[in-house]
């Protein structure tokens, strides 16, 4: 799932035949015809720009991006900025052994025991280009719940208030259903008498 398909999708679901039109939805990744099409059509630049808005919430507030990375402590203490990704939270800490490790979290770093660790972290997701795969493989999060989100943000921002509220609850309806788990309803059985 790219921010290409969030965005044909968003622009089917709200009619914008001048963005469909563009030929940036085409099959092959032409990345000149994007950047002077974004450039030039205010209408696909704000709906990539509601996309990444949307992707940042649902990560962020609803279903949230693990990585794991393992990181070497000097002084008793790990920089925020020695992190890959932009971090959200810190889910835990192990030594080499696989045991779980005492930490705090201060400020501007992770205070620790020396040596080296591996760390679990939900994180904020960076802005995706036009082609750029978004990080929600494995989920159950599609590309119509966010598109759903974005036709929201798109309205919103746009000052149509009372569409902006119907795509809204479309929106969370659907995050309803992703984030719901899925457990088994088992019946007892029953006697035929």
């Amino acid at each position: 799932m790219k921010i290409r398909d969030i965005a044909e999708l968003t622009a089917v679901l709200l009619q914008k035949h001048d963005v469909i039109n563009t030929g940036v939805f085409m099959q092959t990744e032409n990345n000149q015809l994007v950047q002077s099409v974004l450039k030039s059509n205010h209408d696909l630049r704000l709906i990539a720009r509601c996309a990444n808005l949307v992707v940042k919430e649902v990560a962020c507030e609803y279903i949230p991006l693990f990585h794991k990375q393992t990181l070497t402590s000097t002084n008793g203490e790990i920089p925020y900025t020695a992190f890959e990704k932009t971090l959200l939270e810190i889910r835990g800490i192990k030594d080499k052994n696989g045991n779980e490790v005492d930490y705090y979290c201060l400020p501007d770093h992770v205070e620790i025991q020396n040596g080296s660790f591996e760390v679990s972290y939900t994180f904020i997701p960076t802005d995706k280009q036009f082609f750029d795969d978004l990080d929600f493989c494995g989920t159950k999060v599609s590309d119509r719940v966010l598109a759903y989100g974005t036709c929201a943000e798109y309205c919103l921002v746009n000052g149509n208030y009372d569409e902006a509220l119907m795509w809204e609850r479309r929106y969370k309806d659907a995050l309803l259903v992703a984030t719901r788990k899925n457990t088994q309803v088992i019946l007892p059985r029953r006697r035929w008498i």
